[in-house]
């Protein structure tokens, strides 16, 4: 039957190793002319006229809300499924993260509900291409300029993912990038802010490296965010690849689309007729009354049949403790400072309804045809006494 069919692995070859060697033999390792050659790779694919590396996607979220000017108690709205450091990063700069219910059928944060969660103390919304499938950006910026907010894009998982024929990244104020691992493309750790504001752009590479602005003068409050040479020189390879690797992703998850699409436990997640997905994940949402198991049940056994899915975001943000529970810095810092009330009981529906039940198949381009057989025909025969009932 042959191994287990990983969900995903970083995807490498010999320019990523001949890079990584001159950075050895270079004995420069810190913010050197691989980093700035990614930077400029980057900007070029996304389309911005900056792009400012960090060392990971978290640190430019929290740089680009510095450099927006956040204080400490100012409002950022969130959706409520996605990873942790989206809202995190809000905190990390004082922010107060607010938790809106997302679009049901793309996963991503609703425009009709962020309008009910702004107050006076809002200053940004943060929406995240979740999976790969871009937000409803028209109807975000539009609400951001009729309240004068800024719009950062979180775009950790959706590189190369095009809303209305736009790069993501190049539609708000800011895009922030991951390179983690097992992204579309990676730089090992690492993540990158893309702007067309040049202001910003220099004020995020003053604060990435301690706010000096000379090896003795230090202007602004800053920190140790910088990008290794390592990191990217395996960055100014893989951004080469990146449109090779995603037209890959894109034909094995529209494969898993098709093949799947009578499967009446399994609904494929919808793609919007005027968006280019990334297939950061291939995402499918288990409908759990059809097959009398949960999400997590159903990642479990296909794990066991031998093939790894994803399942991640079970709970909406607003129920982990960091946040229901304020647990801010050693106190209720940044929610002390805010004069609106954050209890965080409320019931957003949509996500509600979501949580705990999307799966990702593999789709990463190492998979070979026989493999891609082997996940079809895993889910189509899933074991019938699960698909019955028990």
């Amino acid at each position: 039957m042959g191994g287990k069919i990983s969900v995903a692995e970083p995807i490498l070859g010999e320019k990523e190793r001949e890079n990584i060697e001159q950075v050895l033999e270079s004995g420069r390792f810190l913010q050197g002319p691989f980093v700035a050659s990614f930077e400029e790779a980057w900007a070029d694919y996304v389309g911005t006229d900056h792009a400012v590396a960090m060392n990971s996607g978290t640190a430019a979220i929290q740089l680009t809300l510095n450099a927006l000017g956040l204080e400490p108690g100012d409002e950022v709205v969130v959706p409520s499924l996605t990873f942790g450091s989206t809202a995190t990063a809000v905190v990390h700069q004082g922010g107060v993260p607010v938790f809106a219910d997302i679009e049901r059928d793309i996963y991503t944060l609703d425009p009709a509900d962020v309008e009910r969660h702004i107050s006076d103390r809002t200053r940004a919304l943060l929406p995240v291409h979740l999976y790969g499938h871009p937000a409803e950006m028209d109807d975000l910026l539009e609400l951001a300029e009729e309240y004068d907010l800024a719009v950062v894009e979180d775009a950790a998982q959706a590189h190369g993912a095009r809303y209305r024929g736009d790069v993501v990244g190049s539609i708000g104020d800011a895009g922030c990038f991951s390179f983690y691992a097992t992204k579309n493309i990676t730089t090992g750790e690492g993540g990158v802010v893309t702007t067309d504001d040049a202001e910003l752009a220099e004020r995020l590479r003053l604060l990435r490296s301690h706010g000096m602005k000379s090896r003795d003068e230090h202007e602004m409050l800053g920190y140790n965010y910088r990008m290794s040479e390592l990191n990217g020189a395996l960055g100014v390879a893989q951004v080469e690849r990146l449109p090779e690797l995603n037209a890959r992703r894109t034909r094995i998850s529209e494969r898993l689309r098709d093949e799947l699409a009578d499967v009446e436990w399994l609904r494929p997640a919808t793609i919007r007729e005027y968006v280019d997905h990334a297939y950061f994940w291939a995402p499918f949402e288990v409908q759990t009354d059809e097959i009398d198991m949960s999400g997590k049940e159903v990642w479990r056994e296909l794990r066991a049949a031998g093939v790894e899915t994803r399942h991640r975001y079970t709970k909406p943000l607003y129920e982990q403790p960091v946040f229901r529970e304020h647990r801010g810095f050693n106190s209720e810092f940044p929610w002390s400072e805010n004069e609106h009330e954050h209890e965080y009981d409320q019931s957003l529906p949509a996500v509600e309804a979501v949580a705990g039940n999307v799966i990702g198949l593999p789709n990463h381009p190492n998979l070979t045809d026989d493999e891609i057989d082997r996940v079809v025909e895993t889910v189509r025969n899933f074991p019938e006494d699960y698909a019955v009932g028990r």
